[in-house]
């Protein structure tokens, strides 16, 4: 589960890194006194203080927008408050990618979860075995409770 997690984890950072490497850097905008003044003198130089202080506040990060997330839902807010939260300082793409990637995680668990209480009552266990692959049965196995050995 760690593991498929992990994978999941760094897909979904590659694909909002190339959604987000696509967009152009913000540059600060220059206006001139008149059409003729740019083509006949060379362009002010920002100051230093310009430099160090962009004019635009820089996004929040992909951590601290999920640790306000895990926040939320701790505080009991719903799927609608998370995506809020997420779409006011993320793009659409980025927000659709982590719903569908913490979907994915929830079905995985729950079918898990299914299979792991039918083979416990020992009710069920081959027709829950059924409905996972082969990779996926290898997998289960993670979640299953550790056997000390004596």
């Amino acid at each position: 589960m760690r593991a498929i997690i992990i994978f999941a984890t760094i897909g979904a950072a590659a694909v909002l890194w190339q959604v987000t490497a696509g967009a152009p850097a913000p540059t600060p905008a220059r206006t001139a006194a008149s059409p003729h003044a740019t083509q006949t003198q060379p362009a002010a130089r920002p100051s230093a203080a310009a430099a160090i202080a962009p004019s635009h506040a820089a996004p929040p990060s992909l951590a601290s927008i999920e640790a306000a997330v895990r926040d939320a839902r701790k505080h009991g807010k719903g799927e609608q408050e998370v995506h809020r939260l997420r779409s006011a300082s993320m793009p659409a793409a980025q927000v659709e990618a982590l719903a569908r990637m913490e979907a994915a995680e929830t079905s995985w668990r729950q079918r898990v979860e299914a299979l792991q209480s039918a083979c416990a009552a020992n009710i069920g266990c081959d027709d829950a075995r059924a409905s996972f692959t082969r990779e996926e049965l290898a997998r289960t196995t993670a979640y299953a409770a550790p056997t000390l050995r004596q």
